[in-house]
């Protein structure tokens, strides 16, 4: 170990721009892939670990790939280069994104639907507004994603990336971009069928409100309807939390594979 900053200072040209490109793959899927990019976690202590998973990948690179590189590199080359290697990175961490935007969605709808959609907190993770129920939300779909290893995932895709494009050329292509659009759509698909459950719910509570309203003049339903509308959420999301686990693993592990064929296609 103690041979490592010595190494590192003796590198050759090849090996530091073969380095820089992995890092700068790394970096990109830590910009905003989750856990990895949470604002939580220090820039400090976020930069230092894609250093050194950075440094974990290079075995993984052929010295002959760095070479070549080297003898065709220029400035304004190495900046395209550098580019392409965070847009892929930064890919891999948009895909599993949207698995957690779905489950904020459908917190926002369900906390909507119960009338608490006013109560806002601050995500630290984030940094955006969100209801208490999206909160929630959120919390669920992390602590589902860490029990996964969701984070081992994700740092599994970007070391097989490097086999499916080649380093330094990766390019933007039309089939890779509208798989991810594809992907996106279905975070309103997750959402749907997450807050379906408690829209149901509450949409049955104010149906029964409304009869009663016309049955009993003296009844105040807005008084009434109020704690009744959040009982019943709240009861509809217990109710249906097995469902909504096994459906976020599942879609983490959809994800999962289909951020690779969404690199395949992008290089």
């Amino acid at each position: 170990m103690s041979l490592m900053p010595q190494a590192l200072f003796d590198a050759s040209p090849s090996w530091i721009i073969l380095f820089v490109l992995v890092l700068a793959r790394v970096s990109g899927m830590f910009l905003i892939a989750p856990v990895f990019g949470a604002r939580l976690a220090p820039v400090r202590v976020r930069g230092a670990l894609a250093l050194f998973i950075g440094l974990a990948m290079m075995p993984l690179l052929s010295p002959e790939r760095g070479e070549a590189l080297a003898a065709m590199m220029t400035p304004l080359a190495m900046v395209g280069i550098v580019a392409g290697e965070i847009m892929i990175g930064s890919t891999i961490g948009l895909a599993s994104q949207f698995v957690f935007g779905g489950m904020q969605l459908a917190g926002q709808l369900g906390g909507i639907q119960m009338g608490v959609g006013l109560s806002n907190l601050v995500d630290p993770q984030t940094g955006n507004r969100l209801t208490t129920m999206a909160q929630y939300s959120n919390v669920v779909a992390l602590l589902v994603f860490l029990a996964i290893d969701g984070h081992h995932l994700l740092i599994r895709a970007v070391a097989e990336s490097f086999d499916l494009v080649a380093i330094g050329n990766g390019m933007p292509a039309t089939d890779g971009i509208g798989m991810l659009l594809t992907l996106a759509g279905a975070m309103f698909v997750i959402a749907l069928k997450i807050a379906s459950p408690v829209m149901l719910l509450v949409l049955m509570v104010n149906a029964a409100m409304g009869v009663l309203a016309k049955v009993i003049p003296q009844l105040n339903v807005f008084i009434v309807g109020f704690p009744l509308n959040v009982a019943a959420g709240l009861f509809g999301m217990m109710a249906a939390l097995p469902y909504t686990i096994q459906l976020l693993v599942r879609s983490f592990y959809d994800v999962a594979g289909s951020v690779l064929t969404i690199v395949d296609e992008l290089g």
